[in-house]
Parts: C-alpha cells; structure tokens; sequence
C-alpha cells in the first residue's frame, strides 16, 4: 500500500485498531506553521514546483495534495519534461501492511467497538453528527454500537467514497510518466504499518477519539466544495490555494499518540533522501505534500538549513 503521507496509510488501517483511555493528548501539528517567502504561485502551468540544487544536481520538486477529486485534471506537461533524462523520482515515505498483519487486524477491530450508544458518548458532538448522517444519507442508527473514534474512522471512508476523492491521485498520474520515461521510483522510506497503528490507538483517549470524531464532523459538514476548490488552486499552481484546503482528516490523525512524531519523521526521513540524492550528478525529480514543504522546519526549510539554494515556483 502506497500513499503520498504515511498519515494516510495509518487512517487506512485504523479501522482495525483498538481503543482504550489514557491520558488526554495536546494536538501537535508540525504544519501548522509555513515559511511565507516559500508560498509564490507558479509561473509555469500546472501544479507548482520548487528547485534544490547545488553545483551539479538539482532536485525538480512537485508539492502534491494527499489527494483529488475524481477526474481534476492537472498539466503534466512540465512533469513529463522534467523526467526526460531524470536518473529517480523520489516519493514520500511509504507505509507497508502484509497479509500477516490481516489476522491482527481483524483481532483488533472488535475493540472500536461500544456497547454505550453513540450519541450519548460524543456529547455535545451529537448534533453535528446528526448533521453529518444526514448529509452522508446515512439513517439515524448509522455508526451505532462504535466507539467515537470508531465511528470517525467510518464516516471517513464513507465521505470519501461519496465525494470521490482518488487517494491515488496525483501519484498514479506520476508513476505512469516516470515509467513512460523509465525512470526508476522509489520512496524515501519505508514503513511498517501495524506496529505505528497498535502505539497510536491502544494509547489513545477518550478525548482523543472525540477530536478525531469532531475533525471528520467538521469536514463532511462543509461539504466537498473546500476540498475542491484547494484541488483547482493545486492544479492551477496557486500554492496559498492549495495549502488553505481542509485540514480536518490530519487533525484527527494527529490527535492520537505517536503520530505527529511519525510526521516529523517523514519529513526528516524525505530530507535524508533528498540529501543523499544531491551526491548524484545530474537531476531527478521529488514529490511530497504541498504544506510540508513549505511549513516551518518542512523539508525546503531543513534543505536550506543544510546549504542547498531552494528556488521557489515563481523564479
């Protein structure tokens, strides 16, 4: 499984993740803060990139959404350039599930689930869930007899489904290219899933089931127009567009234990990638998700840090 944030791979199992109270967490969000002199709208077509370089390399990097609505189209023809001759193409790092892990999966699932009725155990969440059933057309009943962050894990995939956001997208569209112009993939890292999910969830709170539970009412209750709309800013290289998208489903995320430590170290990790890649002669080509390039301490800022000259789309 491949997805361009390993926060992504992590809500993909989660369903399968049991819950039990600890103490309540503070939310920590490493992008929560960008660089502003980084946020310049491209001035070619297409999605927005920015240039690592030192003397002989230079490192062609594409900020990306974790995802798009179906059928978004975007210009690939500056991608499509940029590969011819490209010696890699280096992805996020990426989460991996085996078929050995199905069995703890499933073990796992039963413990999302509660016996308290959900609308009594979210609170003063119960009429935005209301809400957000109606809007998924889902009756009155739907998500019973799950824990909060049970029911969030669901409604998520539910919404997605519904608003048809392509979690492949724009990384298929990528890799097709790079095959088309043989240039190898490989993604910064790797990571195993299970153990990631079975430290987030088994220390997780009651409080942090409900932040997450909130981040997903919040963003089916706005409908899909936000996301949208930051999917065209994306494709048109408006980066403050982009970057304005919703931000619901990672805060969910990052209210569990562990995870925006794991994001800190996918940054790092892309970093080390993008690093030992500049010993290369010649150019390659890099992608990772918009805001973590350009948050504060995201991967442009720590390549700066290091002495490489980060040129922005606008140059």
């Amino acid at each position: 499984m491949r997805r361009l944030a390993i926060l992504a791979t992590a809500a993909g199992l989660l369903a399968a993740a049991p819950a039990r109270a600890q103490t309540a967490p503070a939310l920590d969000d490493p992008e929560a803060n960008v660089v502003e002199e980084l946020v310049v709208a491209a001035k070619l077509p297409g999605p927005a990139w920015w240039r690592i370089s030192d003397g002989d390399t230079t490192i062609h990097m594409l900020g990306v959404l974790q995802a798009l609505p179906h059928g978004q189209a975007w210009d690939t023809g500056v991608l499509d350039r940029r590969l011819d001759g490209a010696f890699a193409v280096i992805l996020p790092p990426e989460g991996k599930a085996g078929i050995g892990d199905l069995p703890a999966a499933l073990a796992l699932r039963g413990k999302l689930k509660s016996t308290t009725p959900l609308d009594a155990a979210v609170g003063g969440l119960a009429p935005k869930l209301a809400r957000a059933r109606a809007v998924l057309g889902k009756k009155a009943d739907a998500y019973e007899g799950w824990s909060p962050l049970g029911a969030g894990i669901m409604m998520a995939g539910d919404y997605r489904k519904s608003v048809r956001l392509e979690t492949a997208e724009p990384e298929r569209t990528i890799g097709r290219l790079a095959r088309k112009h043989r240039v190898k993939v490989r993604p910064a890292a790797t990571y195993k899933v299970m153990p990631l999910i079975k430290t987030a969830v088994r220390g997780h709170s009651r409080e942090a089931g409900l932040i997450c539970l909130e981040g997903v009412l919040d963003e089916v209750n706005a409908g899909p127009e936000a996301a949208s709309a930051a999917a065209r800013a994306w494709a048109r290289g408006d980066v403050r567009g982009a970057i304005a998208g919703p931000r619901n489903f990672q805060r969910c995320l990052l209210a569990l234990p562990g995870m925006a430590d794991l994001e800190r170290k996918g940054t790092r990790d892309e970093v080390e990638a993008l690093s030992a890649a500049m010993n290369t002669p010649g150019h390659a080509v890099a992608v990772y998700g918009i805001r973590g390039l350009v948050a504060r301490d995201g991967v442009l800022d720590q390549m700066r840090a290091r002495g490489f000259e980060v040129s922005t789309p606008g140059e």
